[in-house]
């Protein structure tokens, strides 16, 4: 059997798992708003320690969020858009079905 064979197998097995897909869900959801805040955070040319201590938070919690390691709470969402003077917007919208 390949290697990418093996791959493969294993990923279709991992994500057939119960509770994966909502994991999978949650890890993407993380990173994209990680990546949402480092985008924010450096447009205002800020470094991790300066958006840190701007929303009373530490340079290594900066870090990890902003990597996608943690989902954070709405509180901490909160306290960072108000760090980064932007407005927290959460909301529901209904999916699109691809046609």
């Amino acid at each position: 059997m390949s290697e990418t064979t093996a791959w493969s197998a294993l990923r279709d097995r991992r994500l057939a798992e119960s509770g994966a897909t909502e994991a999978c869900n949650a890890a993407r959801l993380a990173f994209e708003l990680g990546a949402g805040v480092r985008e924010l955070r450096e447009a205002r040319g800020w470094s991790q320690t300066q958006l840190a201590h701007a929303a009373g938070m530490t340079q290594s919690a900066v870090a990890r969020f902003e990597a996608g390691g943690t989902v954070p709470t709405l509180p901490v969402l909160e306290r960072l858009a108000q760090a980064l003077d932007v407005e927290l917007t959460v909301r529901f919208t209904l999916k699109t079905i691809a046609a």
